[in-house]
């Protein structure tokens, strides 16, 4: 495949105009100002006009299009993808809740069949939100399914399956047995910060012990106070950490959003959409996690005006950064290679680059999504479309 006449967003993150990529086997395999020369019968594209970024990566997704992950449901997972590959993210992370021990199984069993399939935006592991959770911090999540830390748990969901289906862990770093369980699996999964009352200093200990990612941060954590920065404090200050931030300006306030990206910097924030199946879908009531969620104007709403996930995406939340004057270099690195570097792939995926995964979205001068592309794949054109 070719690309010709492409304005680009580079390794560096800086533009470069007028080039031409080549893709070979789903990855990139030239980049240059001189046409390139490809077989007669291979894929041109002209884009003109167009600015060619890297795809999005979202760690943390429940579900879209009236699917959920949890649904343990091979037909939900095609449902997710195909509307995240409409919005420009061509991996993610699908994430469960807390369910019982079997659902989970069936989530793993679901995902490891999509994997093999690649269709649309592409699964790169599952996230387990849940059981690892605090029952005072779980708002919607079903506490009948909370369990402490346990390594145990983990083999046994897994029997049968690759160690590397799951990604992610979310733990509450207070939980009886949470050191031992991330000394002993920090070499294997991300874990994650997650629905915690921790205090500042058990959460300082738990980042010592290897805990290096922070779950939504600020929701379903304590705040943070002048007297006890709890986790969110322990988590903005440490240098190692990264820090998911769902960034729809509801979830948290575009003040406190532009504060902590000066803080967290260029490299350590990663925005997530925590999206839940009523994304793409209209106003309305929802399950999730067995309970009933109202949808009004976008906004989740489980009974009392506490949010319980999102029906945002990343497109949408990139575009606000940029309407709150986050820089378009760190906007993006947000959602492209801050995620990867999480996920430690890297080498992969996360920016355009010689050798990496033609992992790509091309947008227009008013950055909206026109082309969409995963491994080499056209998956999403609107124009084709009509």
């Amino acid at each position: 495949m070719r690309l010709n006449h492409v304005d680009l967003v580079d390794a560096s993150f800086s533009l470069q105009k007028d080039m031409t990529m080549t893709v070979d086997n789903g990855r990139i395999s030239a980049i240059a100002k001189e046409i390139l020369s490809v077989p007669a019968d291979e894929e041109e594209y002209d884009l003109s006009g167009l600015i060619l970024i890297p795809g999005f990566i979202d760690l943390h997704v429940h579900g879209a299009m009236g699917a959920d992950t949890s649904d343990g449901a091979l037909e939900s997972l095609s449902k997710i993808s195909s509307y995240l590959a409409s919005k420009g993210v061509t991996s993610f992370c699908p994430t469960t809740m807390m369910i019982p021990k079997e659902d989970v199984k069936r989530v793993l069993l679901s995902a490891d069949h999509f994997k093999r399939e690649e269709t649309g935006s592409r699964v790169i592991g599952v996230r387990l939100e849940g059981p690892f959770l605090s029952k005072e911090k779980c708002g919607v999540q079903n506490t009948d399914y909370a369990e402490d830390p346990s390594s145990d748990y983990i083999r046994d969901v897994l029997e049968g399956f690759p160690e590397d289906l799951i990604s992610i862990i979310d733990i509450a770093p207070e939980l009886p047995g949470s050191g031992k369980f991330i000394s002993e699996m920090k070499e294997k999964y991300v874990l994650s910060c997650a629905h915690t009352a921790s205090s500042y200093q058990v959460c300082r200990e738990a980042i010592k012990a290897g805990l290096h990612h922070a779950t939504h941060l600020f929701n379903a954590m304590n705040p943070l106070g002048h007297h006890e920065p709890g986790a969110p404090g322990a988590l903005l200050e440490d240098p190692d950490v990264t820090s998911e931030l769902i960034c729809d300006g509801m979830h948290v306030h575009p003040a406190l959003l532009k504060i902590v990206f000066s803080v967290l910097g260029e490299d350590r924030a990663v925005v997530v959409s925590d999206a839940m199946r009523a994304a793409g879908m209209p106003d309305g009531d929802y399950d999730l996690g067995g309970k009933t969620v109202h949808v009004a104007n976008g906004r989740t709403d489980f009974g009392d005006g506490r949010l319980a996930g999102s029906t945002t995406d990343i497109h949408s939340e990139f575009l606000n950064l940029l309407k709150l004057g986050i820089p378009m270099r760190t906007a993006l690195k947000a959602c492209t290679v801050n995620p990867a570097k999480v996920m430690h792939i890297e080498e992969d995926t996360g920016t355009l680059e010689v050798g990496k995964y033609a992992d790509m979205v091309a947008l227009d001068k008013n950055n909206n999504v026109r082309k969409v592309w995963v491994k080499g794949k056209l998956v999403y054109s609107p124009e084709e479309e009509t």
